[in-house]
């Protein structure tokens, strides 16, 4: 009884061991993850001279409010135009992609064809060319073709032709979850292939859409490269443009040297993060879902 006893305690002190070098790990990297969180946060709160001159970790004077005011009433910052356009180009961009990659994936889990194998490791190989490769031809058939500048079409047409390769990939590894006899249930019932798809097989992947919808609106938020080739006219500038309107406030001509206005710019950063909070604080269970790959097993 006591070596079961001691051997017991052992247990219970490694295992409490364990746990505690887990946590301490766990708040080290968060610790590193909000440090520049933090860091945006306290220059948001500094005023221009300390700001642009001064890398301190606490701030020596506190002009957040004046800050904010100056960034709302900068003429080029309608940050309402500019969110509304973003959210234009990640709707067109997210509804194609859901789409066409679902249909495409449907395809590839659930149909018999020769070559089947060959022709998506081919697919899957594709994702290994840059997509930057592609931006002088993409760019001047846009331009010789007149649609550079016609609703924001070089930024979401790609997504309506199952393009995005990793989606695909994804949605065809949650089709495969679904066990077979389920759809096989549903053609017994008179149930077409595109009723199938929409009523049965999609339904069933709300995680997967969930992540797809988290990654384009990040994406999307966050293409700057984009919107910087395409759009030239301020009424049509998306919230990647809105930290550029203060970053280059005081640059003169083709000046590489002038004073960056860090304040501005980190409450232009900060305003923008919080629809990207906001989205993932709403779907974050579904995305973990998603992440977990949960599913019905087959």
């Amino acid at each position: 009884m006591i070596k079961i006893s001691s051997k017991r305690k052992s247990h219970k002190r490694k295992e409490h061991a364990r746990k505690s070098f887990i946590y301490a790990a766990l708040v080290f990297f968060a610790i590193v993850a909000l440090i520049p969180l933090y860091y945006l946060s306290i220059t948001a709160m500094k005023d221009l001279n300390e700001a642009a001159t001064q890398a301190t970790m606490v701030p020596h004077s506190f002009a957040l409010w004046e800050n904010i005011k100056f960034v709302f009433s900068h003429p080029d910052y309608k940050v309402v135009r500019m969110f509304l356009n973003t959210m234009f180009i990640f709707a067109l961009k997210t509804i194609g992609t859901v789409v066409t990659c679902s249909l495409v994936a449907y395809g590839f889990a659930f149909f018999k064809f020769p070559g089947k194998n060959i022709i998506f490791f081919v697919l899957l190989s594709t994702m290994m060319i840059p997509g930057e490769l592609l931006g002088i031809p993409i760019y001047e058939f846009m331009v010789n073709s007149g649609l550079k500048e016609v609703a924001y079409i070089p930024l979401w047409i790609a997504a309506w032709f199952a393009t995005d390769v990793f989606v695909i990939f994804m949605f065809r590894q949650f089709f495969l979850t679904i066990p077979k006899a389920l759809i096989e249930a549903a053609r017994v019932d008179g149930y077409g292939e595109v009723a199938i798809f929409f009523k049965v097989v999609l339904p069933l992947n709300i995680p997967a859409i969930t992540t797809v919808i988290l990654l384009y609106f990040v994406g999307t938020y966050n293409d700057l490269y984009g919107p910087a080739l395409y759009i030239s006219d301020k009424s049509n500038w998306v919230m990647a443009n809105s930290i550029s309107i203060f970053e280059n406030l005081f640059r003169e001509g083709g000046s590489s040297s002038y004073l960056v206005p860090w304040n501005y710019v980190s409450v232009a950063s900060l305003v923008s993060l919080i629809p990207v909070v906001l989205l993932f604080s709403f779907m974050q269970k579904k995305f973990l879902q998603s992440v977990a790959g949960v599913g019905i097993k087959g």
